[in-house]
């Protein structure tokens, strides 16, 4: 149990307590990770660290650090040399680069530290000194370096291309700073064994992609890039440039305007041809909708990414409105809550994938929606591109403006809401609804999510404007006797026989195998359901029903 608490904790509860306790947390089988949050106001943490390295040291596996300066006199305690002879891993979050410089030379001494994270606050001038130090350490493996994220930043990069004498053991790199090709090209030099690269925020650059020289990367196979300015001809270079056919795992983010992104032919050719191990693929592609700038309407043939070129690998489209923008991303499937009867989490047929396209409303700001630029813009565009079968809107909406967004999408399968406000009352009452009633009970939706639930009224309240439910699912708050609420909701549904319901699940934190036989129980007792099956798949209760 020791061993996944934090050691000044560990350490603060258990020293001195008695002695078998002493014995165990001096066991050199016990290997302590140390979390430190540096400031005045924790000095019974600090104490407990510097109790550690004085008589525990030799038992200490990782630290992590947060926000470290160099005025402070806690900062003199982080005095590393070769006594820490089992550290392997070292994170320090929001430190000064006057600091950081005089830390990185007592790295070498380390002779066990395989993983690093640092996260300077601010970033150094000139990072060719803390990359000459890294590529230094004989032992590391994994690398990352974050800095914050300004255009403006005067950071260079003046390390040269590495030889052959300076080839490092790292396998893990993830580059969070801002980076030109020439110097990325510089710094993967050092790192022909990588097995894991990483780097964002690589914008601005000055330098052409075709002059980029990259070597052979024989053990590459999970790449992620993040590059707010890389048209398509641009990442097919690039990509091209690394030679890692033996590639299982591609992430690629951008925000470039460039539609051809959407061009799902032109991504099945490319894959095929200098791909042929990918397994993952991961893409985002944001289009601007701002008021003075908005990306043309997509003009390719609507609902792409449909072949069996995706359906076989199982790489799903969504589309997200998050703000100002659009986000077209393509991911693996992955089975969704309105699919519980889907088996082994896959769709093999083109009807399920073809009816398959979601759209996620997170903080569309709903003040812009009466002025000039409407979420019926944001919608436009979207449906320039797929059309759209589920809706997740994650904020508050009213019952008027979830009416406008269901006229846009007729086609609507399932509708989750995150929380719903009624028109001019807390109270579910329908004469709130009068004028937009008859638009929503127009909706084809079979599958409803709501979350934060407390009556049983509110499912009454959704049951008449979607009266084609199949399936559907609450998350409960934690106040709520589920008993009771099941009870409600069957005696409500034995007046309406003509409702099509006949899925029920509840999500609760307070769902356990106990409530499972009670609810059961209840039915069964008072005769609310003949042929029902009930099951508890973690904290959720599915309640079945022909």
């Amino acid at each position: 149990m020791f061993e996944y608490l934090d050691g000044c904790n560990l350490y603060q509860a258990f020293s001195d307590l008695n002695h078998r306790f002493q014995q165990l947390l001096s066991s050199s089988l016990l290997r302590l990770k140390i979390k430190v949050y540096c400031s005045e106001s924790n000095e019974i943490t600090m104490n407990n660290y510097n109790k550690i390295v004085l008589h525990n040291k030799q038992q200490i596996f990782s630290i992590s650090i947060w926000t470290l300066k160099k005025p402070d006199p806690m900062a003199s305690s982080f005095n590393f040399d070769s006594s820490f002879n089992r550290l392997e891993s070292l994170v320090i979050s929001s430190i000064e680069p006057d600091l950081l410089l005089s830390i990185l030379p007592k790295l070498a001494l380390l002779t066990r530290l395989f993983s690093l994270k640092i996260d300077a606050l601010p970033t150094l001038e000139d990072l060719s000194i803390f990359y000459q130090f890294i590529f230094s350490l004989p032992k590391l493996k994994y690398i990352k370096y974050t800095t914050p994220d300004s255009k403006d930043s005067n950071t260079t990069i003046s390390l040269p291309a590495a030889t052959k004498e300076q080839i490092t053991s790292i396998e893990y790199f993830i580059i969070d700073h801002l980076c030109t090709y020439d110097q990325l090209s510089n710094l993967l030099s050092y790192t022909p064994n990588l097995r894991y690269l990483k780097y964002l925020n690589l914008y601005g650059n000055k330098s052409d992609v075709q002059s980029i020289k990259l070597g052979t990367f024989p053990y590459l196979t999970h790449l992620s890039i993040n590059n707010y300015e890389m048209n398509f001809d641009e990442f097919e270079i690039f990509i091209k440039k690394f030679n890692c056919s033996q590639l299982k795992i591609l992430s690629f983010s951008t925000i470039v305007d460039d539609l051809s992104y959407l061009n799902s032919d032109r991504w099945e050719q490319f894959i095929l041809q200098n791909l042929t191990q990918l397994k993952e693929f991961y893409f985002k592609f944001q289009a601007s909708l701002y008021s003075e700038y908005q990306t043309p309407p997509y003009s390719g043939a609507q609902n792409p990414f449909m072949s069996q070129f995706w359906i076989q690998r199982q790489w799903i489209l969504d589309t997200e409105i998050e703000s100002d923008n659009i986000i077209y991303s393509i991911r693996p499937y992955k089975k969704r809550w309105y699919e519980h009867n889907v088996q082994d989490n896959t769709m093999d047929s083109f009807d399920e994938w073809s009816k398959s396209m979601r759209l996620v409303l997170s903080d569309a700001y709903q003040e812009e929606w009466c002025k000039s630029l409407t979420v019926k813009n944001y919608i436009h565009h979207v449906l320039t591109v797929t059309q759209i079968y589920h809706l997740y809107i994650y904020f508050q909406i009213s019952i008027d403006k979830l009416s406008n967004i269901l006229q846009m999408l007729p086609e609507l399968d399932s509708l989750e809401i995150y929380r719903f406000l009624y028109t001019d009352s807390d109270d579910p009452l329908l004469e709130d609804i009068e004028s937009p009633f008859d638009l929503i009970a127009k909706n084809r939706i079979t599958k409803l999510y709501l979350n934060t639930v407390s009556l049983a009224e509110e499912i009454y309240f959704f049951m008449e404007i979607f009266q084609c439910i199949i399936q559907l699912k609450v998350q409960l708050k934690q106040s709520v006797d589920m008993e009771s609420f099941v009870r409600d909701i069957l005696l409500h549904l034995m007046m309406k026989p003509d409702s099509p319901l006949q899925f029920l699940c509840l999500c609760s934190e307070m769902a356990d195998d106990l409530m499972v036989q009670k609810i059961k129980n209840m039915i069964e007792n008072e005769n609310l359901l003949f042929d029902f099956n009930i099951i508890r798949v973690m904290n959720e209760i599915h309640l079945q029903w022909n």
